[in-house]
């Protein structure tokens, strides 16, 4: 007679997966671990899938990787043409709706996706969601200033925030498992995230007085003379 399995443990092993796989790595992590997380045995975790690929398979697919892209770039192209970037929050995007709605549904996949794949077919999704926010950033300074190009060193700052950016939204997902809590954990992070850049990447904003060698944009006088 076959064996009943339960939902509720399969759950239980999802969701320790995917926290081992967000903690680890998908490559360090082991079935020992996820098995400790869910609270049943080692042994108990191959009644329900064959191997660790099996259980990343439970978890993520193309077609949820595909679809975060997707959003993300929407996202992007709707803050491009956004003269106020602190207008974003979800309640008035809904591209930004669009996206928390399928971060809430596939809280646990998008947690690897961002902080677990390294060694999965999947491992190129968080540089790529960094490159893409670093694009659009700089689009808009070089639209803001009429073509000029960003100094290397507001580059690499970009590219820290964004990488921290891609944190931040991991770490709710892993600490935030409801809906509300979800909710507003990133309209705090947002209220915040969205007004810092926008003072960042306004070069006309009131109170920037250039130095006498670096503006707060970023671009050098020589920069800005030849």
């Amino acid at each position: 007679m076959p064996q009943r399995l339960k939902d509720d443990v399969r759950q239980n092993i999802l969701r320790s997966a995917a926290h081992v796989f967000a903690e680890k790595g998908y490559g360090a992590a082991t079935l020992a671990e996820v098995a400790q997380g869910a609270h049943v045995t080692t042994s108990n975790i191959y009644k329900y899938y064959p191997n660790k690929e099996g259980l990343l398979n439970a978890l993520v697919t193309p077609a949820i990787a595909s679809r975060l892209l997707r959003l993300v770039r929407a996202r992007i192209r709707e803050l491009e043409i956004r003269e106020n970037w602190s207008s974003g929050q979800a309640d008035q995007s809904q591209p930004a709706q669009e996206l928390l709605s399928f971060w809430i549904e596939h809280r646990l996949a998008v947690l690897i996706l961002l902080r677990g794949a390294d060694g999965t077919r999947f491992d190129y999704i968080r540089d790529l969601l960094i490159r893409e926010m670093e694009r659009l950033s700089l689009r808009f300074l070089e639209r803001q200033s009429h073509g000029e190009t960003a100094s290397p060193e507001v580059r690499f700052v970009l590219v820290r925030l964004f990488t921290n950016t891609i944190d931040m939204i991991a770490d709710i997902l892993e600490n935030f498992e409801n809906r509300d809590g979800i909710q507003a954990a990133f309209a705090a992070f947002w209220t915040y995230q969205l007004a810092g850049l926008q003072a960042v990447l306004d070069p006309e904003k009131p109170g920037r007085t250039p130095s006498s060698a670096v503006d707060r944009r970023g671009w050098t006088t020589d920069d800005r003379t030849e």
